[in-house]
């Protein structure tokens, strides 16, 4: 019995070397940079601390989560004005590295997530302290030696010292810039 090729069976074949087509242009295309990915899924799922060992610091505890509903419980006074900017979320801990000098320092940083850049700048305005001055090498960021505020899009990184020696603005400084590098578009 001697087979005859039908129409039949090269219509058959049609969607077979279409999706064969279909594979050989997607193989030869390039891939999303696996770094670039992770950091969309970083700033997509909310504001981020530092990574204390990359910043030579030690994160104590786990940090702490808010969001609209609870942002209230960490910062009582001030949190209308947050909302108000359009708040989203916000994540805080506190990190402790040597100075210089050896002396142990702790520092409460928090990052808050706005839901424009607009917000976020309005709120380190409004935060800014009377004696603050640009940190150099460093836009969008501010410190009077014992405060630091960063903006990155849509996120403000605060850091507090808990100590008021002169040592603390370099520490406050490296946090940023370790931010910064992690998180460069909020």
């Amino acid at each position: 019995m001697t087979a005859r090729v039908r129409l039949v069976h090269l219509l058959l074949l049609v969607p077979l070397l279409a999706a064969v087509c279909w594979l050989a242009l997607r193989a030869r295309s390039l891939r999303d940079d696996p770094a670039e990915v992770l950091r969309a899924l970083r700033a997509s799922s909310g504001p981020a601390l530092p990574e204390a060992a990359s910043c030579g610091a030690t994160l104590g505890g786990t940090p702490e989560r808010y969001d609209r509903e609870t942002l209230y419980e960490f910062i009582d006074g001030a949190a209308d004005a947050y909302l108000a900017r359009g708040f989203e979320r916000c994540v805080a801990g506190t990190f402790a590295s040597s100075t210089a000098s050896g002396e142990p320092l702790e520092v409460a940083a928090e990052v808050y997530r706005f839901s424009t850049a607009t917000g976020a700048a309005e709120q380190l305005a409004a935060e800014r302290p009377a004696g603050a001055h640009e940190v150099v090498g460093t836009a969008g960021t501010v410190s009077d030696g014992t405060v630091l505020l960063a903006q990155s899009g849509r996120d403000l990184f605060k850091v507090t010292a808990f100590a008021t020696h002169g040592e603390a603005a370099p520490m406050l400084e490296h946090l940023a810039a370790c931010w910064r590098k992690e998180h460069p578009n909020g």
